[in-house]
């Protein structure tokens, strides 16, 4: 699911408790309809660590109540820095999985970058954790290739005009390392993709009350992909065929 608002320090309380009381609905609406899993996207809001305290114990809470699992991506801001953050609630109530992201976009300049990996057993597949921009990378995407990930849960928060982009760049690492991959983006798509490049399901973002997306879990291929024993390499054969194809068009070039 996806509501494009941001909440951010002028926001309202009372639109920034709507924006939350809305999220809340759409997750125990669809775990209704059967989903056990639901994705949010990047970033909803900048928080200070007692109000980002107060979003964790709120789903935590509510992965418990629904019997699902919920991803969420949120900012936070302490006297360290800023980080942007994804948090993976287990239906169990458990503590929720921490990731920071990686590579940050140029509005990002001040938050800090992560390092880390997360891959967690979720309704029996090895999923991993990445953010938005994370998955533009291809060695971050063959990093969760080679720790296993059967699918990555991807928060995301496009600028409108690139959310096709995004989103097929996002489908290529799941090409390229034999993973399927779950996208949700403010400002962007929501999509579905399997581990061959195939979107199974695709959906615009909107603002309040948001849009939503039902749709199965892709399974797991049933062949490896080469990008884990043959890496860069397959790059650098098409920059180099590419030199070679433009030396030999300028020497079949007629002299005028």
């Amino acid at each position: 699911m996806a509501i494009d608002d941001f909440i951010g320090p002028a926001t309202p309380p009372a639109r920034a408790q709507a924006v939350w009381d809305q999220y809340a609905r759409h997750v125990v609406q669809l775990a209704g309809q059967g989903a056990t899993l639901v994705l949010l996207p990047e970033k909803i809001a900048v928080l200070a660590p007692a109000q980002a305290d107060a979003v964790q114990q709120r789903f935590q809470a509510l992965a418990r109540s629904a019997g699902v699992w919920i991803v969420l991506g949120i900012g936070v801001e302490d006297g360290a820095g800023r980080r942007n953050l994804a948090w993976l609630f287990a239906p169990d109530g458990a503590a929720p999985v921490r990731y920071q992201k990686h590579h940050l976009a140029p509005p990002e300049r001040d938050f800090l970058a992560g390092s880390a990996y997360a891959v967690q057993p979720v309704a029996g597949l090895a999923m991993g954790l990445a953010i938005c921009k994370d998955m533009h990378f291809a060695p971050l995407g063959q990093a969760y290739g080679r720790a296993g990930a059967q699918t990555m849960l991807v928060p995301a928060w496009d600028f409108q005009l690139d959310a096709w982009m995004g989103a097929r760049m996002t489908v290529v690492r799941g090409v390229e390392n034999g993973y399927a991959v779950l996208r949700a983006a403010r400002e962007g798509v929501l999509t579905v993709s399997d581990a061959y490049g195939r979107v199974l399901a695709e959906r615009a973002s909107s603002a309040m009350p948001g849009s939503t997306l039902l749709a199965p879990l892709p399974a797991p291929p049933s062949v490896a992909t080469w990008a884990g024993w043959l890496g860069p390499l397959f790059g650098w054969l098409c920059v180099a065929l590419s030199l070679v194809m433009l030396c030999a068009g300028r020497r079949a070039a007629p002299a005028s």
